[in-house]
């Protein structure tokens, strides 16, 4: 058995031995990180983080849905705009990145959960603020990888990703009458280290 496509055929045992060579590379990369391992989290968060976006945005309710939604719905653009640069950039690295469903669940840090629609609106901005920080653990991670392995372009969409997780998080602390360290619980367990 075979898949064509265009001009160009792989035997069924060519695609196996492929996948199995980068699934090889891809936990040798997540024991060893590097910066195309890091920044393959950082997809996974991005994607897992646009579906709870997208969750929040649809089951808001109460007086500050309009503007909730409206915030929400930019922070879902922007996060998908993040998505398609850094996956376009790993693939011009020569990066291995995660493409399925199965693998984003596996690489991400983020938790979804069907009940999280039943919460108010202020939880899911929380909810937001919270995954944001999550994030950034493997931003931060991320850029000093890229720039040991002088990957600059990959260094320059994790400083992009950092500018816009802080933007983000000061305009949802805002938005819930909060200081912007307030409630952050990835701070909260750093103090307490």
């Amino acid at each position: 058995m075979s898949v064509t496509t265009g001009m160009q055929t792989v035997s069924a045992e060519q695609v196996k031995a492929r996948q199995a060579a980068a699934a090889k590379q891809a936990d040798h990369d997540h024991h060893v990180p590097t910066a195309g391992a890091m920044s393959g989290h950082v997809l996974a968060n991005l994607q897992v983080l646009a579906r709870k976006l997208e969750q929040f945005r649809l089951t808001l309710n109460g007086s500050s849905s309009e503007s909730d939604r409206q915030l929400l719905t930019e922070l879902l653009e922007q996060a998908r705009q993040h998505f398609a640069v850094l996956a376009k950039d790993l693939a011009a690295q020569g990066e291995d990145f995660p493409t399925t469903t199965a693998e984003f669940n596996e690489y991400t840090m983020l938790k979804e959960d069907p009940a999280l629609r039943f919460w108010t609106n202020d939880m899911k901005l929380d909810a937001v603020v919270n995954d944001l920080d999550t994030c950034q653990l493997f931003v931060s991670r991320a850029i000093p990888l890229a720039n040991k392995e002088n990957k600059l372009v990959l260094a320059a969409d994790m400083l992009q990703l950092q500018r816009w997780h802080e933007q983000s998080i000061l305009r949802l602390q805002t938005r819930l009458g909060r200081a912007v360290t307030a409630g952050r619980e990835l701070l909260d367990e750093d103090e307490d280290n």
